[in-house]
């Protein structure tokens, strides 16, 4: 792990990977890193060779700490930028953002539109504040309740907030990539100082955006839902736009597979237009 001090005295907590064409990775409310980390370094394959991918955790969650002056997403979104300026300098990346880190990514492509050669949405917060706009009711899929039996209370609570495949398979991914407490320092940061919104004077509105995109959503996804998003980035021309079914907020654990291979192919439209 090694450590970026921002102008506002917030810390960024980061990892990254490899030499090439960087990606940088935001994450949603209230997880970390892990929750992108674990699932995209177990892709195989020589792309990797290709590619620096950058982890880090936002200001106020993971190992970061938030400084008391961050208040909206505004703040947030300038720390980004000034992280994303000492690591990868005036040079073109990558941009995946997932949930809120999705909305964290559309203010980004607002302003740096011409250095982001490719954007990779995953469940994308598109209304900030919790469960707003068309979201989908909760379902259970699949369901291994031996095993669910073996959980805590406090364990299976956790689990089933936002699972729509509750087995084992899914509990070890959950465990590792999501389930991760809030850091000593960050407590009260989300609930008590940070207003996700940005102000009326960021536009996050749909900007006219003809590179290699993704956006993966899940058809039972209980807390951004499926809808708004479809309607926002039809106008994105180059965008792959998938609406997974046995999919919620957990998309990339619940239908790995499909994020894997969804993740290379755009990678190799990508690569095609760089060429």
């Amino acid at each position: 792990m090694e450590k970026f001090l921002c102008p506002d005295r917030s810390e960024i907590q980061y990892e990254t990977y490899g030499e090439g064409l960087t990606i940088f990775f935001i994450h949603g409310w209230s997880v970390e890193r892990h929750l992108w980390q674990n699932r995209i370094e177990s892709i195989p394959g020589e792309w990797k060779s290709r590619y620096k991918r950058v982890y880090f955790d936002l200001p106020g969650m993971g190992a970061s700490l938030g400084a008391k002056s961050i208040r909206r997403s505004d703040d947030m979104l300038a720390d980004i930028e000034a992280f994303i300026a000492f690591i990868n300098g005036d040079s073109d990346y990558i941009l995946a953002g997932e949930s809120y880190g999705g909305y964290l990514a559309r203010g980004l492509l607002s302003r740096q539109k011409s250095k982001i050669k490719g954007l990779f949405l995953l469940c994308p917060l598109v209304y900030p504040g919790w469960r707003q706009g068309r979201v989908a009711p909760k379902v259970v899929l699949e369901k291994d309740e031996a095993f669910l039996a073996t959980l805590s209370a406090e364990e299976r609570v956790g689990f089933d907030f936002l699972s729509i495949v509750e087995t084992k398979p899914m509990w070890e991914m959950y465990k590792a990539d999501i389930r991760l407490g809030i850091m000593k320092g960050n407590e009260g940061f989300l609930d008590k100082q940070l207003d996700g919104a940005f102000s009326p004077a960021v536009d996050v509105a749909v900007v006219e955006y003809d590179k290699p995109t993704l956006v993966l959503l899940g058809r039972q996804d209980t807390e951004v839902g499926f809808e708004d998003q479809y309607e926002l980035y039809k106008a994105w021309k180059r965008a792959t736009i998938q609406i997974l079914d046995k999919a919620g907020h957990n998309l990339q654990i619940e239908r790995n597979g499909l994020f894997s291979a969804s993740f290379l192919d755009l990678l190799e439209r990508i690569e095609t237009d760089r060429a």
